[in-house]
């Protein structure tokens, strides 16, 4: 008598009978791409715990079972959503967010940034959706998914978004930290530069420089020529 197969290595899930697999639904194509959970409240347990608990080199099952004490099928759609945040890379790599959301200071502006980034194209239709209410909320993600707003994977997408908004507060910056500090540099460049004679760059808007040939002659009458008409037209 032939004996069954055994499971290949490394599978997860056990065997499932064919009429079984039949019965399985299939998993639902939602537009617009919000992601969510079927279980929020361990993901904002998760982003809790993240907090007190040291930096791991990468962010997998082991870490959050051994350190954050999170197992089970629920705990294992943290480390998807975390990458939808950027708070860590493909390979599970903790990134600059991650690292700033366990600060007390950076952490509210690291959550608005995750939550902007997993939830893009939210911000992109309203740039303060954050600071919406639950039926605002709801009604754009009705409007991008196409679903009914009884849907429970509309509820499901709310309740994983106001699990990261709830660690944003009112006063963050709407412009990513990357932009803030480009900004900065592009003021300290301007204010610096100046345009030789002592006109700052960042009064006139721009900076210019002048490159000029004289001609090889010994009369200084040329040479006050070249310079007044350049005073009188193009340094005023």
């Amino acid at each position: 008598m032939a004996q069954a197969p055994s499971p290949a290595v490394g599978a997860i899930e056990p065997a499932v009978a064919p009429e079984k697999a039949k019965e399985k639904p299939e998993r639902r194509e939602i537009k617009g791409g919000l992601p969510y959970t079927t279980s929020p409240g361990v993901l904002k347990r998760a982003l809790e715990l993240i907090i007190p608990a040291e930096r791991p080199d990468k962010f997998g099952s082991n870490y959050m079972a051994t350190i954050l004490k999170l197992s089970g099928g629920a705990a294992r759609a943290v480390p998807p959503f975390l990458k939808k945040m950027q708070f860590i890379g493909a390979d599970g790599t903790p990134t600059l967010l991650y690292s700033k959301f366990k600060t007390d200071g950076g952490r509210s502006q690291a959550a608005y940034e995750g939550l902007k980034n997993a939830f893009a194209e939210l911000f992109r239709r309203n740039e303060y959706i954050h600071k919406a209410d639950e039926a605002a909320v709801k009604d754009l993600m009705v409007e991008i998914t196409g679903l009914k707003k009884t849907d429970p994977i509309v509820r499901l997408m709310y309740a994983s978004f106001d699990a990261v908004r709830g660690f944003v507060s009112s006063d963050v910056a709407t412009s990513s930290p990357g932009q803030l500090l480009e900004d900065d540099n592009d003021s300290e460049r301007a204010a610096a530069v100046s345009d030789g004679l002592g006109v700052p760059a960042a009064r006139l808007g721009l900076s210019y420089q002048i490159n000029i040939v004289l001609p090889e002659t010994d009369n200084v009458a040329v040479f006050n020529a070249i310079f007044r008409s350049l005073r009188e037209n193009l340094l005023r």
